[in-house]
Order: C-alpha cells, then sequence, then structure tokens
C-alpha cells in the first residue's frame, strides 16, 4: 500500500504530499491586493458575488496573461471551486489535474477535498472517501475534525461490497478500523455530515427511501424532464419516445417538470423518491441537473437512468447508457486496427477540451492493438488555414509509412481539414469522431473526403432492425424523424420496460434484472447493463459522394482492456 495519493490519469504522474493548508503557506511572497493583475482582481470579485461563470472566465484570462506567478495556485483552485458551484464536475477535476501537472508540490487540504467533493457529485464515493482522506491527513482543527466526521458518516452508509473496494485504498489504520468494523456488523456513528466547502446551498438530504415491506400497488416510473422553460423542446422530444416505448403498457409514467434547473429538479426527485410506487426514474436530460440529483437517487436507492452524455455520472443505482469517448475510441481503433490493418496513425486534434480527450482515447486504444501513433498536432479550435498540418503529413508518410489520420472535431473544420490532407497524400485514411455527423454539411463536401470514416450514437438510416422498428414507429406516431435525443430516450425506457416484463416489481429488484437482460437490440444500438456500468454499440459511418452510409459493426474483441478516461460526448445545449 502506498501513501501517495489517488491518481486520476496514467501513470507516471507524481505527486507530493504537502502539508499546506492556506494559500499563503504556498508562497513566502505574495503579490499585494492593490498590484494584483486586473482579470484576477475581476475574477476574485465575481466568485465572491456568486457569478461563477464569470469568475472562471477571468481566472482563465489571468491564467494565460503568465502575470503574478505567486498567485496561479490560488486561481486554479478557485476556479475549480467555481466549476464545482456551477455543477460542472468534471471541469472542476480538470482544473485540478492541470494545477497537479504545474503545481505538484502545492497539494493542499482544501485542493484533496474539493477532489473527493468532485468525486461524490459524479456519484463516486469510494473514490471521494480516498481523497477525504488524503485531506484529513494534512487538516488541522477543525477541519481535521469535519473531515473525519464526513468519513465516518460516508463508511456507515457503504454496503458491503462497497467497503471491500474502499478498505485496500486507505492508507490510514484509523479509517481502516473503521471499514474493518462496518464489516464485522457493528454500527458507526454517523453524526450529520457538514456541508463541503462547494455544496449547493439548500441541499438537504433526500428522503428516506421507502423500505422493502412496502407494498407496491402498480410499478409507476417516474419521469424528470424540462417541460417548460428555456429547453422545454428537448424535454418534450425526450418524452415523446418514453411514451412511445411504454405504448401499449398498464405501467404509469409520473412525469415532473424540472424546467431545466437543478433546485425543482431536486424537489421533484424527493418526491419520486417518497412515493414507494416509484421503482425507477428516467432522466434528467440536462447535464448539470443529472449531476446535482443523481447522487440523491443514488444515496435513496432508487434505480435511475439518466439521459445526459457528460461523464461520470453513474453508480451503483445511477446507470448512464450515453456515448462516451472511450466507446468511440474503441469502435475506431477496431475497424482500423482490426478490420482495415491499418498499423501506423497520426492525430491531429483542436485545442480543446472535446480534441484533447479523444486524441488521449484514440492514441491508447490503437496501441493497445498493436498500432504506432507516428505523429500528432494541436491546432486553435475554428482553424481554417492547414498548410503546415498538410506539410507534416507529407513528411510522416515519406519517413514513417502513415496510413491514417484521426481528426476529433466538428464538421465544419473537419471538412476543411480532411480535405487539404487528402490533397497532400490522396491515399490517407480518414477517420473523425461524432462531431463530424452533421449531413447538410458534408453533402457539400470535396470529394476529398470521400471514403472518411467517422463515428456516433444515431444514424436515422441504419438498417439495423431494431433501429428502423423505432425509426418507422415515431415517423408514424409523430410525423417526424427522430434524432439521437430521441433514441437514446426511448433505449433507457425500452430498458425499464424490459425489467417490468422480467418480473421486477420493487427498487430492489430492477439493478439485478437490468444485469440479467443480456444484450439488448436499441434504437441507438446495442446496449448491455453490467455491474461496472453500461455499454453501448455505436454507428461506424462512412462519406461518399455527399453519402452517408453505415458499416456493418465489428464488436471489440474479448477481454481488450483500456486507459482512455471515460467522458461521455459533448456538444449539446444540454450541457
Amino acid at each position: 500500500m502506498t501513501n501517495s495519493p489517488p491518481r486520476r490519469s496514467s501513470a507516471g504522474r507524481g505527486l507530493v504530499l504537502a502539508a499546506l493548508v492556506f494559500f499563503a503557506a504556498c508562497s513566502a511572497r505574495v503579490t499585494p491586493p492593490e498590484d494584483q493583475p486586473l482579470a484576477y482582481r475581476q475574477a476574485e470579485d465575481a466568485f465572491r458575488l456568486g457569478d461563477f461563470e464569470r469568475a472562471v472566465h477571468n481566472y482563465q484570462i489571468f491564467l494565460r496573461s503568465g502575470e503574478a506567478k505567486d498567485l496561479v495556485p490560488r486561481a486554479y483552485y478557485r476556479m475549480a471551486l467555481a466549476e464545482f458551484r456551477r455543477g460542472r464536475y468534471d471541469d472542476s477535476l480538470a482544473v485540478l489535474d492541470e494545477m497537479e501537472r504545474r503545481f505538484p508540490e502545492k497539494q493542499w487540504s482544501e485542493v484533496y477535498e474539493l477532489r473527493g467533493d468532485d468525486e461524490e457529485a459524479r456519484g463516486n464515493i469510494v473514490s471521494a472517501v480516498r481523497w477525504w482522506e488524503f485531506a484529513w491527513k494534512t487538516a488541522r482543527g477543525e477541519d481535521k475534525r469535519a473531515l473525519h466526521q464526513r468519513i465516518s458518516a460516508a463508511l456507515s452508509h457503504m454496503d458491503e461490497a462497497a467497503l471491500t473496494r474502499t478498505r485496500p485504498l486507505l492508507s490510514t489504520n484509523e479509517f481502516r478500523s473503521l471499514v474493518d468494523a462496518r464489516l464485522r456488523g457493528a454500527t458507526l456513528p454517523a453524526p450529520p455530515t457538514p456541508r463541503p466547502s462547494g455544496a449547493t446551498p439548500g441541499a438537504a438530504a433526500p428522503p428516506a427511501p421507502p423500505t422493502d415491506g412496502q407494498a407496491i400497488v402498480q410499478p409507476r416510473v417516474g419521469v424528470l424532464l424540462p417541460q417548460s422553460g428555456p429547453l422545454d423542446v428537448y424535454g418534450q422530444r425526450s418524452l415523446e419516445a418514453i411514451r412511445l416505448a411504454f405504448a401499449g403498457d398498464s405501467t404509469e409514467l409520473v412525469i415532473r417538470d424540472t424546467q431545466g434547473k437543478i433546485s425543482v429538479a431536486r424537489d421533484a426527485l424527493d418526491r419520486l423518491i417518497a412515493d414507494p410506487n416509484v421503482i425507477a426514474v428516467i432522466g434528467p436530460l440536462r447535464s448539470k441537473v443529472a449531476e446535482a440529483v443523481a447522487p440523491r437517487a443514488e444515496r435513496a436507492e432508487l434505480p435511475m437512468i439518466v439521459l445526459s452524455q457528460r461523464s461520470g455520472i453513474t453508480g451503483g443505482y445511477v446507470i448512464q447508457p450515453a456515448m462516451t469517448y472511450r466507446r468511440q475510441a474503441v469502435q475506431l481503433a477496431d475497424y482500423a486496427v482490426d478490420v482495415r490493418g491499418l498499423r501506423r496513425f497520426a492525430v491531429i486534434s483542436p485545442r480543446d477540451s472535446y480534441g484533447s480527450a479523444l486524441a488521449q482515447a484514440f492514441r491508447d486504444e490503437v496501441e493497445q492493438r498493436g498500432g504506432q501513433v507516428v505523429g500528432s498536432l494541436i491546432y486553435e479550435p475554428h482553424a481554417t488555414e492547414f498548410s503546415v498540418e498538410a506539410l507534416s503529413v507529407e513528411r510522416w508518410v515519406e519517413r514513417d509509412g502513415l496510413q491514417a489520420v484521426f481528426v476529433p472535431d466538428f464538421a465544419s473544420t473537419a471538412i476543411a481539414l480532411g480535405a487539404r490532407l487528402r490533397q497532400a497524400d490522396p491515399g490517407l485514411v480518414l477517420l473523425g469522431s461524432n462531431g463530424w455527423h452533421a449531413p447538410n454539411e458534408l453533402a457539400e463536401a470535396p470529394r476529398e473526403l470521400d471514403g472518411a470514416v467517422f463515428i456516433d450514437g444515431f444514424f436515422a438510416r441504419s438498417q439495423r432492425p431494431a433501429t428502423r422498428r423505432f425509426v418507422n414507429a415515431y415517423q408514424q406516431a409523430y410525423q417526424s424523424t427522430p434524432d439521437i435525443l430521441e433514441a437514446q430516450a426511448y433505449d433507457a425506457a425500452k430498458l425499464i420496460r424490459s425489467t417490468l416484463g422480467s418480473g421486477a416489481r420493487s427498487r430492489t429488484q430492477v439493478i439485478p434484472a437490468l444485469h440479467q437482460l443480456g444484450r439488448i437490440e436499441g434504437a441507438s444500438g446495442t446496449i448491455t447493463v453490467e455491474p461496472d456500468g453500461a455499454h453501448r454499440e455505436l454507428f461506424l459511418l462512412r462519406l461518399d459522394a455527399g453519402t452517408i452510409t453505415e458499416i456493418p459493426y465489428v464488436a471489440p474483441r474479448a477481454g481488450a482492456a483500456t486507459s482512455a478516461p471515460e467522458v461521455a460526448a459533448p456538444a449539446s445545449p444540454l450541457d
């Protein structure tokens, strides 16, 4: 057992524990307030006023400026805390990761605690406890006592499986002994958990779930979707698909309008938790709402199928059948390496979170299959001129035998870049992410892009039987063609309906029933729900003369491992 803090990224990144409680301890010289850069002062003012979006923006401006280097660690921490309070937990962790890479010696107690808060909000309580333990080890006084209470309370609510996973991750006898006592059946003291520094005000504990002894008169399924407000059109489209999946079924849908707001969704979920006849919930749809309420469903042991595509919203009772970066990378790598026999790749990506996450995922998957990434380049988002990229490709072809290039970007930029690369080498294989799938733009794409292969989570013209049945049924019912939004909502409803068909009549029966379903042929691809989460087969697509066609899916190799981040696809107003 090592005493090093837990890692969130690839091995080899060292992290040095430092007993630094306050920012003042991070530097012997701190810029006085009157000399602080304008962007930093504006960020701090916005943070104090609760305008966290503006705070993040100004912290970013300050960090790019290169000024007042003694303030940089604090700026990273405050920016991460602002992202947490916006409900953007993945972004908060990404900021903390960048801070760790730049300042591994400046990881004080509050930094560790915020990591734990992020993980708790994402439903990863085991990881949260581990981070809180590192915070506890460097904390002092009342902060140390509060962290001890938080960890003790979390252990008190864990089941045997979670405790068993947690014990080897802990590095102190103090908390290992609490786990051992819990595993022996002793009751741990569970004082009220102090609210973490970044917690949303008013986020009281969810109501107690109904006991198993309460009779289910008629199973009901809760639906949490925006039916009013600026996102109502997305919620109504999703609800149409859910109703289609339950057509002809006697199951009652209990529809609650979230308005796309965290506070409204929290209250709606609490009402569903308190209803003993509600055995599962579908939704929410908006990412920040899902991230905020999913931990409440997890604590209440109410099965929830979230429709958000942002990563990490999972747990023992929270299932997320979303399209993820890792899933895209797995299928593209299987196709390129195992089907096409390609071995030498380049990755050319935009300088943003979408491009970098997909680039890393694809690189990992290719290398695990025996392929090699012989070159990589990063360009500014929305770039229009790609002479440097074309010259680099020519050099990689001549020197390294380059065969294919992966471009994880959106259609408007990917079309221009792909055409320029093909002009440099007409035989180059072009591979793209889900951002490529824009039929109107691709219809006008230059012929240099013919043969490009990309991936997405839904293809309305697919010939897969389950997809055809869904598209036809949706068109007949609503006189419109569905998109990925409707397809994923339909599949979530189909998963719950299948558990009811297999005999599930209580909350405790839903999750085991999902695990026993095996492969479900859904509108948005084949879905399996396993103890480690939901897995989907996506759609491989090919462009020829402006027309998109589907490539028959090739299943991943059995046992293929990956170290790519499990993050979901973005590019939606619902994020």
